[in-house]
């Protein structure tokens, strides 16, 4: 019982510190929350689709069909197409970065659809543009095959009615069926496609996906601070006398984790109730399970502040290993991208970080709607990975200097 009221007067004290040092508060508060609304901004029109991809497209068709073509492109949303001559198109060719792609309809492409035979379109490509070029290829090869189909339906209606009437002339029953076609394609398309979101949330913004993963980045930079906090007391022969008084290790160690696990609570709390009610951040269906994923990151994190301040010998060494793992640990663990779009074998190496278990629960409860239920193996990990920091840093923590 005595150890327990030391370990309270220890976090009391240090609780008492931490609020009046307006800089610390700077890093844990005012940081985050500019870092997380400047890429939140950034990122917001691209993620609304509000931001168009631009093709190029030069239409030498005397048809219809290539009309047709350029309207169907035109009305996919996140593209636009900006109507140009082939000379436009080719320049692309020859390094001009005005358009990342580019796109020229043949002269004779609605004759040689609706004829049956085979025709092609000249698709010019930036090689260097890594984000949009497999949106725009995508979507091309996909005009192109609903009008492999039509040309095919076309082809077969021809074969079809030459059957019965071989008199007739395939040119005309050719250039009846492919306009019936191209409407039954594009104004009737026989597969429909419905999207639904998992778990049934709303549509997400761009503060649902930022905030947790640099909530999480600045929360281990702040348990940072606690770390060369600690290593300060025990330069100055704080730590040293502590021990002459009839207090344990463990409860002085235990104190200091109690305040920075206290403030570590605290900093999400207040990062994600301004994402809520200021950008509209959604906090998911379950808030028991998001305030059991906010307490058991503020607790890992913690302890890992206290095993990174057991493993270097000097404030500066904390700042700058600290600053590398941290910044290792958000790369990996998915605090700047999502994990999914790592290779296999980095999300491996990303599930030994702190980031990644507590971005897969919080992830979960916010973009996908699960309950407390879902998120409980992600909690038992992070807490499981808390212990041994905790354990790891109690044994090893050196409290004077040498």
């Amino acid at each position: 019982m005595k150890q327990l009221r030391h370990l309270r007067d220890i976090s009391a004290k240090d609780l008492l510190v931490i609020g009046k040092d307006r800089g610390s508060w700077i890093v844990l508060l005012v940081t985050p929350l500019v870092v997380i609304m400047v890429a939140s901004f950034a990122l917001g029109p691209a993620f609304n689709g509000q931001l168009k991809s631009r093709l190029l497209a030069a239409n030498l068709d005397q048809g219809q069909i290539g009309r047709q073509l350029i309207d169907s492109l035109n009305s996919t949303e996140g593209l636009e197409v900006i109507e140009g001559n082939p000379d436009e198109c080719a320049a692309l060719a020859a390094g001009d970065q005005t358009y990342k792609t580019s796109m020229v309809i043949p002269a004779d492409f609605s004759s040689r659809i609706l004829s049956g035979a085979a025709t092609g379109l000249q698709v010019y490509v930036d090689p260097g543009d890594n984000v949009n070029r497999p949106f725009m290829v995508g979507m091309i090869d996909g005009a192109a095959s609903r009008l492999s189909g039509m040309a095919a339906a076309v082809r077969v209606s021809v074969a079809e009615v030459q059957k019965f009437a071989p008199a007739s002339d395939p040119a005309r029953v050719a250039g009846d069926a492919a306009p019936a076609a191209a409407q039954q394609m594009t104004a009737n398309p026989p597969v429909a496609v419905e999207i639904s979101n998992a778990g049934g949330m709303k549509d997400i913004n761009m503060f649902d996906t930022q905030a947790p993963g640099y909530s999480v980045m600045f929360l281990l930079f702040g348990v940072m601070l606690g770390a060369e906090g600690l290593l300060e007391e025990r330069d100055k022969g704080t730590m040293g006398r502590l021990l002459v008084a009839p207090v344990s290790e463990a409860a002085i160690l235990g104190g200091k984790l109690v305040a920075q696990f206290f403030v570590a609570v605290v900093q999400m709390i207040i990062l994600f109730g301004v994402g809520h009610f200021v950008f509209g951040m959604h906090l998911g269906n379950s808030i028991p399970g998001l305030v059991l994923m906010i307490g058991i990151t503020a607790f890992t994190a913690t302890a890992f502040g206290i095993l990174l301040a057991s493993v270097v010998k000097t404030r500066r060494q904390a700042t700058s290993v600290g600053t590398l793992v941290i910044i290792l640990m958000s790369a990996l663990g998915g605090s700047w991208w999502p994990l999914s779009i790592e290779p296999q074998f980095m999300q491996t190496l990303g599930h030994l970080t702190i980031n990644a278990w507590a971005l897969d629960g919080l992830n979960a409860l916010i973009l996908n709607g699960k309950s407390l239920v879902d998120i409980l193996p992600q909690a038992a990990v992070l807490f499981a990975y808390g212990v041994a920091c905790f354990l790891v840093g109690i044994k090893t923590f050196k409290f004077r200097s040498a």
